[in-house]
């Protein structure tokens, strides 16, 4: 967002309680911390749940690539996929979440559902 900010942003305030914000907060730094120092220990190097986590991502930044050639517009940071909603929200909680089962990370699941409950609640707040 610091290197392509959006355009036409629609004039409101924002209406998310801030506790959505803090949950969003707090589960951005444990996933990004965890999804680090998670290991698999299972000892499987491949499995569906890292192939549903690579699609979630290759599919993550395609979207960004349509966004920005968009122009920036700030509805194609909203604007359903398929029959995905607010895909560039739904789609990072799935990366970290299947990142979690495939680690067979606790606290990675559990950072990341932290992160989904806030991210999820502030971009759908953002939509509207």
């Amino acid at each position: 967002m610091l290197l392509f900010p959006p355009k036409n942003i629609p004039s409101k305030s924002n209406k998310t309680p801030w506790l959505f914000v803090v949950f969003e907060r707090v589960g951005q730094i444990g996933c990004l911390f965890l999804v680090i120092i998670t290991k698999n220990p299972a000892g499987e190097i491949i499995n569906s749940w890292l192939l549903l986590s690579f699609l979630s991502l290759i599919l993550y930044y395609l979207l960004w690539v349509r966004y920005v050639r968009s122009d920036r517009e700030y509805r194609f940071l909203m604007k359903s996929f398929l029959f995905i909603p607010i895909p560039l929200a739904v789609l990072p909680c799935c990366i970290f979440i299947t990142a979690a089962i495939w680690g067979h990370s606790f606290w990675l699941g559990i950072a990341a559902i932290v992160f989904a409950i806030g991210h999820l609640k502030v971009s759908s707040d953002n939509k509207e």
